[in-house]
């Protein structure tokens, strides 16, 4: 943070004394967010809304913020309080910035640095039965930095349960996204595509992408499909995957002679060329569960039992249809259950 020492002064002036009311500030912003968040995207990669979505509700709230005077024009009671606390604190300069990373060791999560206050108004979104705002002093959040690739590989394959392997496939992208994703779903992906991601390569002058593309080169069936499905691009394709990794490792010291991890120019056109690499793999590889010959029946409710050859993607579909639903019932139950509690609470305390 650029001048600790004052943001923590406005901090402990602006913020600190109601804290209570700019959480619930920022609680009526993210109630703002949530229909049409959840219009948009009720049920993302098999999880329903608000599950997974920590980046989407922290920038529909972010997008608020700048004009707080219209966003807040319904509030009232404590969230009219912590508007102005919120706008008071940012008029005598209080800095807010989103940030992302390693939240203790689990997932990677989105959230605001407000001063020297972790603020984050997705809370809820890998257990939904949390709070929706949390806000503590940002050294107690245990958020850290991403350190490099090998740090972004270990949270990504536990937190999103997908497979990463270097990029051998595509050498000349390679000092600017090393890796490759491979879902739960089957889907690939070039990565890491994000400003951040791409800035820590370009910070360490490409060695963070050599050090993670020195490891085990990509399976054979992953580089067979992207090899495949990225035939007539502009990009030279290795023959073989040990081909691909020398030439990723070349290109890592070749474009740092070239000071090209010093050009944002030249990160952007990478960045913008793996985007549009990405959009010819979104192509599914065979899921290993459709090489089981038979399905058993099963009796799932309202979805009709089935037992024939795999081969019917619709019934796996409506199966996660059917599973989203009774998620998204379980969710609204829970989220009900905490607020009736809390309303109980509060009449038993007014009549003690």
């Amino acid at each position: 943070m650029v001048n600790n020492k004052a943001q923590a002064a406005l901090t402990e002036r602006y913020l600190l004394p109601c804290l209570a009311e700019v959480a619930a500030f920022f609680l009526a912003l993210r109630h703002q967010v949530d229909p049409a968040l959840y219009q948009q995207r009720p049920v993302k990669l098999g999880k329903p809304y608000p599950l997974g979505q920590c980046l989407e509700i922290t920038r529909a709230v972010q997008r608020l913020l700048p004009d707080a005077g219209v966003a807040t024009a319904g509030f009232s009671g404590a969230a009219l309080a912590g508007a102005h606390a919120y706008r008071a604190f940012r008029k005598a300069g209080g800095s807010t910035r989103q940030v992302w990373g390693d939240l203790r060791g689990e997932f990677f999560q989105n959230a605001f640095q407000v001063g020297t206050l972790y603020v984050d108004v997705a809370n809820d979104t890998v257990t939904p039965t949390k709070p929706k705002v949390e806000i503590l002093p940002f050294a107690e959040s245990a958020l850290i930095p991403i350190a490099d690739f090998k740090h972004f590989k270990r949270i990504a394959e536990r937190y999103w349960q997908a497979r990463i392997f270097p990029n051998h496939i595509l050498p000349e992208l390679a000092p600017t996204c090393p890796l490759i994703h491979v879902s739960p779903e089957g889907k690939v992906q070039v990565a890491e595509a994000t400003g951040y991601m791409v800035a820590m390569a370009q910070a360490s002058a490409f060695r963070a992408s050599e050090e993670v593309l020195c490891d085990t080169p990509v399976a054979d069936d992953i580089f067979a499909h992207v090899r495949r499905h990225l035939a007539g691009t502009p990009w030279a394709l290795p023959r073989s995957a040990e081909e691909g990794k020398a030439a990723a490792l070349r290109a890592c010291r070749e474009q740092r002679a070239k000071r090209w991890h010093l050009s944002p120019a030249q990160a952007n056109a990478h960045l913008q060329a793996v985007i549009a690499l990405n959009h010819r793999l979104l192509h599914v590889l065979p899921s290993r569960r459709q090489q089981v010959s038979r399905l058993t029946t099963v009796d799932v409710g309202d979805v009709q039992p089935f037992a024939s050859p795999v081969g019917s993607l619709s019934y796996g579909q409506r199966l996660d249809e059917e599973i989203a639903r009774l998620k998204q019932r379980l969710a609204i139950c829970q989220t009900a259950r905490i607020a009736y509690a809390q309303a109980l609470s509060n009449e038993l305390l007014k009549h003690s």
